[in-house]
């Protein structure tokens, strides 16, 4: 086991260190203050990401529901007896409509998903610049009022 004292001693060695070299003191308030701002930014990018996938699974409920009502509407043209050429004919139009809302479909989610990443990843870039100006503040002086 390590001695207490002898923890002590290094750690006064290296403050002692510093002092003798006349190094700047770190602003502890500062220093939470960023942490606090650090982690405000990660809570919004979460929300954001969240709110998103959100809206992606709204979308995705809203065209499963648009699919079954289709298929429904098929069903019973199907029902109805109609002669099979019209038959073929409806089933073309619906694989052909289902094709081309599905490709909308992705493209829509893709969008919403591509918005959402995005906007989570301004929320933590904006704040990795605050951080930036607030370091490179502190370095030149100019952040001490």
């Amino acid at each position: 086991m390590t001695d207490k004292k002898a923890t002590d001693d290094l750690v006064s060695m290296f403050m002692n260190f510093g002092k003798d070299m006349k190094l700047p003191t770190p602003d502890l308030e500062a220093i939470v203050e960023r942490h606090k701002k650090n982690l405000l930014a990660l809570d919004t990018a979460a929300k954001t990401a969240g709110s998103g996938a959100s809206s992606i699974l709204a979308k995705q409920r809203e065209m499963v529901q648009e699919a079954l009502d289709e298929i429904s509407a098929m069903a019973e043209k199907v029902k109805g007896g109609t002669d099979p050429q019209s038959l073929m004919a409806a089933q073309t139009e619906f694989a052909k409509r289902s094709f081309e809302k599905a490709i909308q479909n992705t493209s829509e989610i893709a969008e919403l998903a591509q918005k959402s990443s995005t906007d989570a990843f301004k929320v933590l870039q904006q704040n990795m610049q605050e951080t930036l100006e607030e370091a490179r503040k502190a370095m030149t002086g100019q952040g001490k009022k």
